[in-house]
């Protein structure tokens, strides 16, 4: 009997102790798994992917451009609708070529970003026609992306202001103009309007490929003067219910996260000479912010050009033959 008993308190003692042991070892588990999962979250957050120095540090990959339709000449150029990768979506865009014979090293080219227009409305070729055809008159190869999302591209639309992911196309952009048969690849310029200026001062503080960037009405203000300083005048750029600013704060609550994605805190890694040009009147984009980047460059020691129309607005319509004039003039001098 007394044996009887020895056996079952030893087998209890080992059931015990064994579901002791399971149970801890769970644990462990639990906080390995935990202490693993906040490590890749605080991984995450040191390599956002809107980082300046996280843009930097991949590579944008280019090919030759697929030939999806050739349409009519210009006045002195050929024009055709191509595409390419990024990301692995594809992305179309209109590209014109000068008719006139090919320089020994290729032609100059200009990456052309267009301004926000609403993702449905977009049309490649009902999109900046006049805008484009000007640059592609003068002698320059242009092409025209439609970021992700805009006409027959792949992919979601997003906002400029708070994603990296239309930087991204253009960075792909520009490897593939390099790449054309046509091109001087030390010879590439950038021409931005609004949010075409914003995407192209992160793209010339990442890419020393560009090397002469035009930006008109620009959407150029650091995040601390869009968001906060001049945001009376600028609301929509503001979103409270972003993800982004949900999760981490404003600027102002959080600068060591929004400084490592502002390209402001970047401007000395610019190597290309900068244009800027914007309407007094302007009721979208309020020149304040273009006065607010000529300064940093200058802080900066980067070679900028600076231009105001008065009483003119967002397209710089009533000045738009001079501004055209003056963009050409930069771009034949730094190309």
């Amino acid at each position: 009997m007394k044996k009887n008993r020895l056996i079952l308190l030893i087998l209890i003692m080992i059931l015990f102790f064994g579901g002791f042991f399971i149970i801890l070892n769970q644990i462990q588990l639990n906080l390995k798994t935990n202490e693993n999962a906040q490590s890749e979250e605080e991984q995450k957050e040191l390599n956002h992917p809107i980082f300046i120095e996280t843009m930097k540090s991949v590579g944008y990959p280019g090919s030759s451009f697929v030939i999806e339709k050739k349409l009519a000449n210009g006045s002195n150029y050929q024009q055709m609708i191509v595409s390419y990768l990024s990301e692995g979506l594809t992305i179309y865009g209109l590209l014109t070529i000068p008719l006139s014979r090919k320089p020994e090293k290729g032609f100059p080219a200009i990456v052309f970003i267009h301004g926000y227009i609403p993702p449905r409305q977009y049309s490649t070729t009902g999109n900046y026609p006049t805008y484009q055809a000007r640059l592609a008159r003068a002698g320059f190869i242009t092409f025209k992306p439609d970021l992700r999302g805009h006409g027959d591209s792949e992919g979601s639309p997003v906002s400029a202001h708070y994603s990296e992911k239309y930087v991204v196309d253009t960075l792909y952009a520009i490897s593939y103009l390099k790449g054309h048969e046509d091109v001087n690849p030390e010879r590439i310029g950038y021409w931005g309007h609004s949010n075409g200026g914003e995407i192209g001062l992160r793209v010339v503080v990442i890419s020393p490929d560009i090397k002469a960037a035009s930006f008109w009405a620009g959407v150029v203000g650091s995040y601390e003067d869009m968001w906060v300083t001049y945001n009376e005048q600028i609301p929509f750029l503001y979103n409270r219910y972003n993800p982004l600013i949900v999760q981490y704060g404003l600027p102002g609550t959080n600068p060591d996260f929004w400084e490592k994605a502002d390209p402001y805190f970047y401007l000395s890694d610019i190597t290309a000479p900068i244009e800027l040009q914007h309407g007094t009147a302007d009721k979208s984009v309020p020149v304040v912010l273009s006065q607010r980047l000529k300064e940093e460059l200058e802080n900066n020691n980067i070679a900028v050009a600076y231009y105001e129309y008065p009483g003119d607005n967002h397209n710089i319509s009533k000045n738009v033959n001079l501004a055209f004039k003056r963009s050409i003039e930069f771009y034949r001098k730094h190309l």
